[in-house]
């Protein structure tokens, strides 16, 4: 049985609310040497300092085009059809426009030094066309050149066979001998994760945000934000939080801090709009240690992308860039729709719709696989009283929690939770407890558990890495497409695709919330296949 479309395409309503002046865009000065590509109809304007260079049409409204430029900004490199990932050709623009094709691959960047490009394609480091080693791993990222520009700082991730490829080790790539020695190691004990390349006083850093588990909200270990040396020793650590950063950025004079913070529930009882006043975007002065909250909330079409002067910059490709200063997120974030296709779905929550002493902050891939199968392969009602953030029945709520049987299947195996207590059956035992060694916040291989619930519910399941194209003809077909991946710089997410907007967004059942910021308001958002980012999928 698959899944029924509201419509085979419906005209889906207006979302937006109206900018009022205080919400409008605050143009900001970029340095001559700042790239951005935004959208433009069917390509994307890339610009130099503020001033438009090329535009650089993509093949699917979903993908977007990355582009960074040297530093006195004569050359900008851009890769295009960009998937979150990687895109598929690299090319460069000099001042007037005029370009020069460099490869096709798996190009996940590029960066300059001087104007020497160095690229990787896939796990092959290339420099001006000759390729000088390999960085092994999904989808390695070069962050720069050191200072001295012998080497390359990089990020490097597991293969995609391992859960943990949503962080990554800060590597020094040695041009001359291609080897790769290890900075900053995420392992058992620390995980590292937004690295990002700043020169702080004209000496070259890495920032970071260091953590000990691999869900947003997961482990006893506070979280840090972090600044290090070229050479991988630790200047700064400073923020301590038990909440998650999302991402974070550091002035280059060293005197600001601007991230992005998410509060983690601990007390079910308080509800879920107990972090109103504390998720945001947020400048700290290092000095003064003075923090002001410049967003209210989180967004998922506006991410944090730099600091100038004393103020954050956020944007993406699609919707531009702009300082942040007394914003909210939720208007930010609205949306006037079109045309699209939009499966109709249930709505469950990993936290607000399953048992009050069940804290689902690590079971968004079991309540994925639930909100796939219910009213389908499940058709009968298996629900609980829940007490937040009102007092409501969830129709669906126990086969995340609780034991059932289906189609010859007892989904009784066990696994405590995220707050380490209970012993949990149905999906989250059944998903969870089959690969993660007894402990549901550690990284493990669960890419065949939710492939196995599925499938054994009855659903006939495709396991991938897709395209969105691929994802809308699934969608067609009725069916729903289950996504894991970064969602907006969280350490690791899976949420449910039902839909698809004609500018290349998807419809989303994000099991966490808007924006995955633990709200109530989960069902139906629309972002973009940049934002997912996704690492493996199921369509079932």
């Amino acid at each position: 049985m698959t899944k029924t479309s509201l419509a085979l395409v419906v005209a889906l309503g207006t979302l937006a609310a109206v900018v009022s002046p205080a919400q409008a865009a605050e143009p900001y000065s970029e340095s001559p040497s700042q790239s951005h590509a935004v959208r433009s109809g069917d390509g994307y304007n890339v610009t130099v300092g503020g001033v438009r260079r090329t535009t650089v049409n993509v093949s699917d409204p979903a993908y977007t085009v990355r582009s960074v430029s040297s530093a006195d900004g004569s050359l900008a490199a851009v890769i295009s059809d960009f998937n979150g990932t990687h895109g598929t050709s690299l090319q460069t623009f000099d001042r007037y426009g005029k370009s020069r094709f460099k490869t096709r691959g798996a190009i996940t960047s590029a960066v300059f030094h001087g104007s020497t490009l160095a690229y990787a394609d896939g796990e092959n480091v290339v420099v001006d066309g000759v390729q000088v080693g390999r960085l092994k791993g999904r989808a390695p990222e070069l962050l720069g050149f050191t200072s001295d520009g012998t080497g390359l700082l990089a990020v490097q991730h597991p293969d995609a066979a391992d859960e943990s490829t949503y962080v990554g080790s800060l590597v020094r790539f040695d041009l001359k001998s291609g080897a790769a020695k290890p900075l900053l190691t995420s392992d058992s004990t620390a995980l590292y994760r937004d690295f990002k390349l700043v020169d702080v006083k004209g000496e070259r850093h890495v920032s970071f945000i260091k953590h000990n588990e691999i869900y947003r909200c997961g482990g006893a270990e506070p979280q840090h934000l972090g600044l290090a040396t070229e050479d991988g020793e630790v200047r700064s650590l400073i923020g301590e939080t038990k909440h998650h950063y999302r991402s974070a950025v550091w002035s280059t004079d060293g005197a600001h801090v601007a991230y992005e913070v998410m509060g983690c529930v601990s007390d079910k009882k308080l509800g879920p709009n107990q972090f109103d006043a504390l998720n945001g975007v947020y400048v700290q002065d290092l000095a003064s240690k003075k923090a002001s909250r410049v967003v209210e909330g989180l967004s998922f079409n506006y991410a944090l992308t730099g600091v100038s002067g004393a103020d954050a910059v956020i944007g993406s490709p699609q919707k531009g860039y702009r300082k942040a200063s007394g914003l909210s997120a939720a208007t930010l974030d609205g949306e006037v729709t079109t045309m699209g296709r939009l499966n109709r779905a249930e709505y469950i929550h990993q936290l607000w719709d399953t048992r009050n002493e069940f804290n689902g902050n690590s079971s968004c891939g079991p309540t994925s696989a639930v909100i796939d199968l219910v009213t389908y392969q499940l058709p009968n009602e298996f629900g609980v009283q829940v007490s937040q953030p009102s007092s409501h029945w969830s129709k669906w709520g126990r086969y995340i929690t609780d034991e059932f049987t289906n189609r010859g299947t007892t989904f009784n195996r066990t696994m405590n939770d995220w707050s380490r207590t209970g012993s949990w059956k149905g999906a989250h035992g059944w998903i969870t407890g089959y690969y993660c060694g007894g402990n549901p916040a550690r990284p493990c291989a669960s890419w065949d558990s939710e492939r196995d619930f599925l499938a054994r519910n009855g659903a006939a399941v495709q396991q991938g890495n897709f395209t969105p194209a691929q994802v809308r003809a699934f969608i067609d077909q009725g069916k729903f497409v289950i996504m894991s991946g970064t969602w907006g710089s969280t350490s690791g997410h899976l949420s449910v695709v039902i839909g698809y907007h004609d500018n290349g967004s998807f419809y989303v059942h994000d099991t966490y919330g808007a924006g995955t910021d633990g709200s109530y308001d989960g069902a139906n958002q629309l972002y973009t296949w940049n934002y997912i980012a996704p690492v493996q999928m199921w369509a079932a």
